[in-house]
């Protein structure tokens, strides 16, 4: 036979039978229609409007009892609904991914590289901070000073407060100290002279720095410096002190003339 135009397209639609048993019956479908209009059922050759059932996924449901009979009920379908697949979890490759597929707006906000992982960036990549940075990459996170101004001096051979100090509170335990001091015109008296210097942390030494200053002459004077990177592993207020003795000749001597010595902390991310 010709046709004009395209040649008509047939095609087969799922058909199936049951058996009526006089009740409201349930009886599964071998799909799943989107909606009753999608479905022609049939009672004993009589056609039923819409209304006659419902439909759930595979099941449909007669609203009204169903005259008993065999193979007297047949649901033909006019469309199937299309399975959605949900990918189980942890069940999707890279590979799967498209490239560049995946925007900002996706991902989580924050980002929590685990222990024994890592980061890498390829080279020519640029990293821009629009925030703040909430620690690591050694950033300093607070800066505290302390000053002292009046000469101080000691005979004795144990050590003894320069009275300069300061004092900082970490925010973590995993970070660090840095410890910078400058001590104005530290020297001794006698023949010969010597002093040393010593830090302490909240009482307890940790900076022990001998021979600091010493000379077979009548005395010796130079600038006292200390710098140490402290681990406290504490987030409790911190108190750093300089701490003086003599180790021979008559007297050693700090802040001289009245001059201003500094201790500076700084609290860096561990």
């Amino acid at each position: 036979m010709s046709y004009i135009g395209k040649e008509p397209q047939y095609t087969d639609f799922l058909s199936k039978f049951f058996s009526g048993d006089g009740t409201a019956m349930t009886v599964t479908l071998d799909a799943s229609p989107p909606n009753e209009a999608a479905l022609l059922v049939f009672i004993d050759g009589v056609r039923q409007d819409t209304s006659a059932y419902t439909v759930s996924g595979y099941s449909l449901t007669f609203t009204g009892a169903v005259p008993s009979g065999t193979n007297n009920v047949q649901v033909v379908h006019l469309g199937i609904a299309q399975d959605t697949q949900v990918p189980v979890d942890d069940s999707v490759s890279t590979a799967k991914i498209q490239d560049d597929a995946v925007t900002s707006a996706k991902l989580a906000n924050s980002l929590n590289i685990t222990s024994g992982n890592s980061l890498t960036i390829d080279s020519g990549a640029t990293i821009t901070n629009n925030g703040t940075n909430g620690g690591g990459f050694g950033k300093v996170l607070q800066v505290v000073q302390g000053t002292y101004a009046i000469q101080t001096s000691t005979t004795g051979t144990t050590y003894v407060t320069s009275n300069l100090s300061a004092s900082i509170t970490p925010s973590s335990t995993s970070n660090k100290v840095l410890v910078l001091v400058h001590i104005n015109s530290f020297y001794a008296t006698g023949s010969p002279a010597g002093a040393h210097l010593a830090l302490y942390r909240s009482g307890s030494p940790i900076v022990d720095v001998a021979d600091s200053i010493y000379s077979q002459a009548n005395h010796i004077q130079a600038a006292g410096v200390i710098t140490h990177l402290d681990s406290p592993s504490s987030t409790s207020s911190l108190s750093y002190e300089v701490y003086f003795k003599k180790t021979t000749g008559s007297t050693a001597f700090v802040h001289d003339s009245n001059r201003q010595s500094n201790i500076i902390l700084l609290e860096i991310a561990g």
